[in-house]
């Protein structure tokens, strides 16, 4: 039994040495068929290497925003609480409940991400901050690269993050224990984040976190008793134990709560506890799944192109090499033999496309992220895209696996016993039916062209839109005044004295913020209706006339509204349309807020303007007065007689030059600004566009290279026509109309496909419908 043991194992250690050296001469016998057609071999590499780079870095995006893990310690175990499709779950109030009595939880931390703004030696910027917890740290497992983190709620110190570090300290190890302001407080930088971590309001970059004690007055807000502003949670969750017993028992303490605070248990949206992966935050989350899904079925469309391409191409080359193998099936060799060696070859045009494909897929990612537009033109985004380990083993997989699923059939059809040398069906060109691959490559190809045609009409058509606003001879400047600082009320009139001062400066006003950027969230309502849901801002006299919005009814604000004591408001025609649907809104009264609603005297009603987005007219706003006494983030808006961007400059100095703790923030054209924010929808655009131009060329290859097989193969053929004839121009107009029947059935099939495409995209985005007929004829 020994002796038969050894003996096998003798001849398994000969089958496997067997096998190596197979596949050792089928490499090298792959190899050298692939240097004897390099016009073959190019262009499949080309195909096969763009289509994965395409898709790789389409992957990164996904894998960002979806898949990819917090870079803390332990992520596995990190989750979000959220209520349905908001991350904000629970107030601050209840947060606290849940931290002390939780008991799945080893902890449990409070983040409100929000803008604000970093001084730093007098040079101020908006950034993201995060007022956290003190447990924050503890509770992610995040490790600092320099100092600390702060040790209860009421330190007045700040974690700067290494991108802050980097840009506006040059990595300076001595930065602990240099001061920053932000907002109205001081800080002391004790530590340093990681730089890969960029905070859980991804994918905008948390710059600075400060503790949730050393903002008075959002700690008022989130104390409030009947406050409605809730923050984020995260949880680190005790070993062993699932994200969904941390959600009973969450959901159990609530209700535990309500009880102990009588209030109503009636049936809510419960609390759900999700492991932490991608964009934590789910409104985010969403935009971002939905861009992503976009591109990723943009770039498989293109990588299924460049498959079919590979697949006629081996098809083609298998035709060329019939009697080649069947040589060899004639000269005894077996047919699993002959179609490992034909697999092997597809396994090392495989290779080669994977390598070419990383290489350009490494350039991809890098000019998608260098190319990664700003949000809202103000805050930098940072999905943090990278040839890691995860992208790279899903090119080389994706790679390999198409060059097989191409070769198969191939292999299949030559590696037959048949007596196939000359069989007629395997010839192409001896066929008069539409190659079904070939017209769904142009297909596909059109529809990407125009689908990405109806996005950049969408973006013509915003760009052609009145926003309601004048946007050509006006300027801004963010500015802010800590509250302490004396004589508050009358260094605005000095500002607008000096800048009305300036060279071409028409009219010159104050708000609260711009048009397109954050606005703060109110109620409004006539004494005997329901509260209406709307934004405000607060500005000063003058403000529409600065701006060009125009009056309706009713006046502009005044120096009497100031120091009447009545409060004063101007709405817009939307909101005026749905309190009093009959008109005559001037003059009545209106409740204003949704905690503590105060009645408010209509003096105005100006004409609708675009408030978050430059497509949308019809959210419901009202302008307040804004109070001189309370002024904090303030924004001096200028009218201009000629340029504003000459402008730019002498008011950024003007400003500075009021001192008395002045922070000047973004200073720019208000056509500047509007700009910005086109750019999220022109990079996506651009992305769009960018792949159905490779597709069509993909496309265009395999047209070229499949018709010019078929001309060959039927050389033939016209000879034998023309000897008997037949003209050159009819050859020609054979050949012709082949390529034409393959483009115009492609055409209505496109079309068709079209139209349900642009529907289900503009299902996920707004503005998104069906392409002009000058459009269709371009593309």
């Amino acid at each position: 039994m020994a002796t038969a043991g050894r003996n096998q194992r003798v001849r398994g250690a000969s089958r496997l040495s067997t096998l190596s050296n197979d596949f050792y001469r089928d490499v090298r016998y792959a190899v050298r068929n692939l240097r004897r057609t390099p016009g073959f071999t190019a262009i499949a590499v080309f195909c096969l290497g763009l289509g994965t780079a395409v898709t790789t870095a389409t992957f990164s995006i996904a894998d960002s925003v979806l898949l990819r893990r917090m870079p803390v310690a332990n992520a596995e175990r990190l989750v979000i609480l959220n209520r349905g499709a908001d991350s904000r779950a629970a107030t601050y109030p209840r947060f606290l409940e849940f931290r002390a009595r939780s008991r799945t939880l080893a902890g449990l931390a409070a983040a409100f991400p929000m803008e604000s703004d970093i001084d730093v030696e007098g040079q101020s910027e908006f950034v993201v901050a995060e007022v956290v917890s003190a447990n924050y740290s503890e509770t992610l497992g995040l490790g600092l690269v320099l100092g600390r983190w702060f040790v209860d709620d009421q330190e007045p110190v700040a974690i700067i993050s290494y991108d802050v570090w980097q840009r506006r300290f040059n990595l300076r190890p001595d930065v602990l224990g240099t001061r920053i302001l932000s907002q109205s407080q001081s800080y002391t930088i004790v530590g340093v984040a990681p730089r890969e971590f960029t905070g859980v309001f991804a994918p905008l970059r948390t710059d600075i976190w400060v503790p949730i004690r050393t903002r008075p007055s959002l700690l008022a807000l989130l104390e409030a008793p009947t406050t409605r502003i809730n923050v984020m949670q995260f949880g680190r969750m005790q070993a062993d134990t699932a994200p969904r017993e941390v959600s009973a028992e969450i959901n159990a303490i609530e209700i535990q709560l309500q009880s102990e605070q009588g209030a109503s248990t009636a049936p809510r949206v419960p609390l759900a506890a999700e492991l932490v992966g991608g964009i934590p935050d789910r409104s985010l989350r969403k935009q971002a799944r939905d861009i992503s899904a976009l591109l990723n079925i943009a770039a498989m469309l293109m990588f299924l192109i460049a498959c079919i391409n590979v697949g006629n191409l081996l098809t083609t080359r298998g035709i060329r090499r019939q009697r080649e193998v069947g040589m060899r099936l004639a000269l005894g060799a077996t047919r699993s033999r002959l179609l490992r060696q034909l697999l092997t070859e597809s396994l090392v045009l495989g290779s080669a496309s994977a390598i070419f494909g990383l290489i350009l897929a490494s350039g991809t990612i890098r000019l998608l992220s260098v190319s990664m537009p700003r949000l809202l033109g103000a805050f930098d985004m940072d999905l943090k895209l990278a040839l890691d380990w995860r992208a790279f083993t899903f090119a080389v997989g994706i790679s390999f696996v198409a060059t097989l699923a191409c070769g198969v059939l191939p292999a299949l059809r030559l590696s037959s016993d048949q007596k196939m040398i000359f069989q007629r069906e395997l010839v192409p060109g001896a066929s008069r039916r539409l190659p079904i691959g070939l017209v769904g490559q142009v297909v596909m190809s059109l529809v990407l062209l125009l689908v990405a045609a109806s996005f950049l009409q969408s973006i013509l058509r915003l760009q052609g839109s009145d926003p309601g606003f004048e946007v050509d001879r006006q300027l801004f400047s963010y500015t802010f005044v800590a509250p302490q600082t004396e004589g508050r009320s009358h260094l605005y009139a000095d500002v607008k004295e000096r800048v009305l001062a300036l060279p071409g400066v028409q009219t010159v006003a104050l708000a609260s913020t711009m048009p397109l950027m954050p606005f703060g969230a109110e109620c409004a309502a006539v004494p005997s209706g329901s509260p209406i849901r709307i934004t405000s801002n607060a500005v000063s006299e003058g403000y529409f006339n600065a701006m060009g919005i125009g009056l309706v009814s009713g006046r502009d604000f005044s120096n009497v509204d100031q120091s009447s004591g009545q409060t004063a408001v101007v709405l817009n025609e939307r909101l005026a349309r749905m309190l009093s649907p009959a008109g005559g809104t001037v003059g009545s009264v209106v409740a204003i807020g949704c905690q503590t609603a105060k009645p408010a005297m209509v003096v105005g009603v100006v004409r609708d303007s675009a408030i978050k987005a430059l497509n949308d007219r019809s959210q419901p706003h009202a302008y307040q007065l804004l109070d001189s006494q309370a002024l904090g983030m303030t924004v001096v808006v200028v009218k201009t007689s000629g340029n504003p961007a000459a402008l730019v400059d002498p008011l950024r100095r003007t400003l500075l030059e009021v001192g008395q703790g002045m922070r000047v923030f973004t200073t720019q054209a208000l056509q500047t600004h509007v700009e910005k924010r086109y750019a999220p929808d022109r990079w996506l655009v651009s992305l769009l566009i960018g792949f159905a131009i490779l597709a069509l060329v993909l496309a265009a290859i395999g047209l070229y290279s499949t018709i010019a097989y078929r001309v060959v193969v039927r050389t033939p053929e016209f000879g034998v026509r023309m000897a008997l004839g037949a003209s050159r121009r009819q050859v020609f107009r054979d050949v012709l109309a082949q390529g034409l029947a393959i483009v115009i059935t492609a055409v209505v099939v496109a079309e068709i496909l079209t139209q349900a495409a642009i529907g289900l995209v503009g299902w996920i985005r707004q503005g998104i419908g069906p392409v002009s007929p000058v459009i269709h004829l371009a593309v």
